[in-house]
């Protein structure tokens, strides 16, 4: 199962507009379902995932709501199994957390747009500059994250 296919799932059992009950609950066995399907240990399944958030975020293809809710839940499975967060998870979570209130008081201001966006531009100009430096070889550098 790639990553793509894995957001496609995920928009099935996050849909905007949901509330809480009628979301189903990510689990510590869907994790390890998508690990085994996708072929690659839980840490890069987190990154790879939140990278796909920050991608679709980034595109204006996934909304806010959406992000924010699954990179939550995904968290929850973590705290749960009591699991290190991976660099771009973490910081990609950090980022949709930063939308989730107003700052200062400022209603005035959309935060997911004002904190939440340049944020996740930041992450992913990281990732695409990781990228670049796996193709030219640097050896410092996971196979995982380049691919992402």
């Amino acid at each position: 199962m790639t990553i793509d296919e894995l957001l496609t799932e995920l928009q099935v059992r996050y849909p905007d507009g949901a509330t809480w009950r009628e979301r189903v609950i990510l689990t510590n066995f869907d994790i390890l379902n998508w690990t085994a399907s996708a072929c690659m240990p839980r840490q890069d399944l987190y990154d790879q995932l939140a990278i796909g958030l920050a991608r679709g975020f980034h595109a204006s293809e996934l909304s806010f709501e959406f992000c924010d809710t699954v990179v939550n839940e995904i968290h929850s499975v973590m705290i749960f199994m009591n699991e290190q967060r991976p660099q771009f998870f973490w910081q990609i979570y950090l980022a949709f957390d930063s939308g989730e209130y107003y700052h200062d008081g400022n209603r005035d201001e959309d935060p997911g747009e004002a904190y939440t966006r340049p944020q996740i531009e930041r992450v992913l100009d990281a990732v695409s500059a990781l990228r670049c430096s796996a193709r030219s070889g640097d050896p410092g550098l996971t196979l995982a994250h380049a691919k992402a």
